[in-house]
């Protein structure tokens, strides 16, 4: 180790030594073309250095390497023996808002890139703070910081090198002068690049408590990755020095152009700038392409705002529209109207998919020569993946593991396409747990008719009910009002998810946990009994993310806490369904003052409160008393499953036995006296009286 350190520091010592000679000798002499492209760091073809055959001298003060310090993240890609660190020769990129960027290169011909940093009026140790930020920063969309060296002198953060250049480099040239300016980029590798960019910079928002903010989001410090897709580097400079804005760099917001005040929203609106670079290929540094777009209103606005290479292809004009939507929401002039980055991504992931239906076969990608993989091998396909590729796709909600496709194939079938999201296992594990879920068959569980996995995509299929899920049926669907559901067919659902959900907790000796139990996830089968999907699909995807928990309310509080799924947290979940079937309520609402009302805690504290019929759907009341014990019954089995300690919850085998007991009809001529339990302490009451409080107030 200490081998590779000492000739690390070889390596930054020529990297100081060359920057000295360029002030030296070229310091008047600089082009502001060069200072305008100083991002640019990983261009493919020189800015124009004339000093790159400089030999340098290895060698290193004493002194100065007693005061330096050189950390090592992780190792460069590709890696780097020993040997190769000895020979090294550098090459200066340019200049620009925080230093010079320089390429270093072995005597085995792999690259890397030197970023050194302006003077900073900011202490070692705050530096080395900054540093700790950005190397916890890892993701495949965000360029990783390899090394970074510090002393009284410089500082220096030090990348792998991107041949192919940045995105501002492709879509405009590499030069001065522009050269290859109009060279082939098409649509699919835009679309991956603001893919790729978009992922990255949420990844980035999600850090430091989901305060981390970029700060200098523009084309030319984007990168393409080996699959093309969009990287993000320069990662936590802003957050160290002072950025001098150029009035035409037109890639930040507004309220940053004069405040200098950066925050997530002006992160958006930057990203939201790199979309309209990317559709109309003009530069963001030489046009406002806000003003550009929002000015254009006449019928001719296609010609004016898209790049004449996409129009030239009219059969993606539907989803250039959607990503210029995607953008214009994007450079909103109100901070509180731009989307979040998590959000971007959902609606640029959903132009994939519809670009993947539609135009996948077309495509020279090794993954169309792949095909569904059917799980009941005994019976004849009646679909393949070429199939639903050319199926109308529409979309039926984006959930915790992606989103769900209502396709209809042209031969009359209509099945459920799930497009997974994050999945970071490998083929041999996808298809692991894929046989594990398609050993889960039960009546009431939805069965996984095929799955397919590519390095791009990863799709399951499953039988399409026509009905939709308890949740549309109980609370409405986009804003509609909810079907009336009676008293049977509430108890026809609880009894047969449960049912559904024992079976499951069943597999894998004993072990299987579904994780995501909630009543979007539950359907009607044939014999209208509540029906579980979703089955497994946790285990793709590891411990649940914060961004993950957009509807929290139906998760266990330990599995808040530590984002581990159990069985026991399968009972607490299937407990807030129960009682989103007795209330008629969501697992959680948001109120008028943006105030998150979990229903377990709304039920526990109306119970506090010496008990009223508020609990109950209206819905059920108007039917007078004639289900009041059964409902009494639901109410206190969901009350035992929500237990905040797991041990404390019954099983799902219990669940289900007690549901039995309540379907079956066990119930006596008088009206007994109920005891709800709650938290050691018991409350007596008769339903009976309680309706006859309330019912004169349900009476039109």
């Amino acid at each position: 180790m200490s081998r590779i350190y000492d000739n690390w520091e070889r390596l930054v010592a020529a990297t100081l030594k060359k920057d000295q000679l360029w002030q030296l000798f070229h310091e008047q002499s600089r082009s502001p073309s060069i200072r305008s492209e100083a991002s640019d760091f990983s261009s493919s073809s020189s800015l124009g250095s004339p000093i790159h055959d400089v030999a340098f001298d290895f060698s290193q003060p004493e002194e100065e390497a007693t005061r330096a310090k050189l950390v090592l993240v992780s190792d460069f890609s590709p890696p780097l023996d020993i040997g190769d660190y000895y020979m090294v020769s550098s090459e200066l990129l340019g200049r620009g808002t925080f230093g010079s960027v320089y390429t270093a290169a072995m005597v085995n011909g792999v690259k890397i890139v030197v970023r050194k940093l302006k003077p900073l009026d900011i202490s070692e140790l705050e530096f080395e703070r900054h540093m700790e930020i950005v190397r916890n920063v890892r993701h495949e969309n965000v360029v990783a910081l390899r090394a970074y060296y510090c002393s009284e002198d410089a500082r220096l953060m030090l990348y792998d090198h991107y041949s192919e250049g940045s995105v501002h480099a492709l879509l405009h040239g590499n030069g001065p002068a522009g050269e290859n300016r109009r060279a082939i980029v098409d649509w699919e590798t835009r679309l991956r690049i603001a893919i790729g960019a978009a992922k990255g910079i949420a990844e980035i928002h999600a850090q430091s408590r989901g305060n981390l903010v970029h700060g200098n989001i523009k084309s030319s410090n984007i990168f393409l990755n080996s699959e093309q897709y969009g990287c993000i580097s320069d990662l936590g400079l802003t957050n160290m020095m002072a950025t001098q804005f150029m009035p035409t760099e037109w890639c930040y917001a507004p309220e940053v152009r004069t405040t200098r005040n950066i925050s997530q929203s002006s992160d958006v609106y930057s990203f939201g700038v790199l979309i309209l670079e990317l559709l109309t290929r003009k530069s963001a540094i030489a046009v406002d392409l806000v003003k550009l777009v929002t000015s254009v209103k006449s019928k001719v606005w296609a010609a004016r705002v898209f790049d004449v290479d996409l129009l030239k292809n009219p059969e993606i004009k539907d989803r250039m529209v959607k990503m210029l939507q995607i953008g214009i929401s994007c450079v909103a002039k109100s901070l509180k109207k731009r989307p979040k980055m998590s959000a971007v991504v959902r609606m640029l992931e959903d132009i994939t998919i519809t670009s993947r239906l539609e135009n996948n076969t077309s495509t020279t990608t090794s993954s169309v020569k792949l095909d569904l993989v059917f799980v009941n091998e005994g019976s004849k396909p009646k679909f393949n993946l070429e199939d639903i590729l050319r199926a109308s796709a529409e979309v039926l909600g984006k959930g915790t593991f992606g989103t769900s496709y209502k396709a209809t194939l042209e031969k009359g079938v209509t099945v459920v396409v799930k497009r997974l999201k994050d999945v970071k296992v490998t083929s041999k594990e996808f298809q692991q747990q894929m046989e594990v879920i398609g050993k889960a068959k039960h009546e009431n569980v939805a069965e996984l008719k095929a799955h397919y996995f590519s390095r791009d995509e990863k799709l399951l299929v499953f039988d399409y009910y026509n009905q939709g899920s308890l949740s549309a049926m109980l609370h409405g669907k986009l804003g509609a009002t909810g079907t009336h559901l009676d008293w049977e067919t509430r108890l026809k659902f609880a009894i047969g998810a449960a049912r559904g959900i024992a079976h499951i907790h069943k597999q894998e000796d004993r072990k299987l946990v579904h994780g995501n139990i909630k009543a979007s996830n539950i359907f009607l089968n044939r014999q209208r009994y509540g029906l579980i999907s979703d089955v497994g699909l946790g285990q793709l995807f590891g411990p649940f993310r914060p961004s993950r928990m957009l509807t929290a309310g139906h998760y266990a509080p330990e599995v808040n806490d530590t984002r581990k799924v159990s069985q026991a947290s399968d009972v607490y979940s299937f407990g807030v369904v129960l009682l989103e079937l007795v209330s008629g309520k969501p697992s959680q609402e948001t109120s008028v003052d943006d105030e998150v009302i979990s229903l377990v805690r709304w039920i526990q504290s109306v119970i506090r409160n010496e008990w009223t019929a508020e609990v109950f759907d209206v819905e059920l009341l108007r039917h007078g008393n004639e289900n009041e014990d059964a409902m009494m019954q639901l109410l206190q089995i969901g009350m035992d499953c929500v237990a905040i300690g797991p041990s404390l919850r019954p099983t799902m085998a219990q669940v289900v036995k007690m549901l039995e007991e309540i379907i079956s009809g066990i119930e006596t001529e008088e009206q007994p006296s109920i005891k709800l339990r709650l938290n050691q302490s018991s409350i007596e009451l008769r339903l009976e009286d309680l309706l006859e409080d309330l019912l004169p107030r349900l009476t039109p």
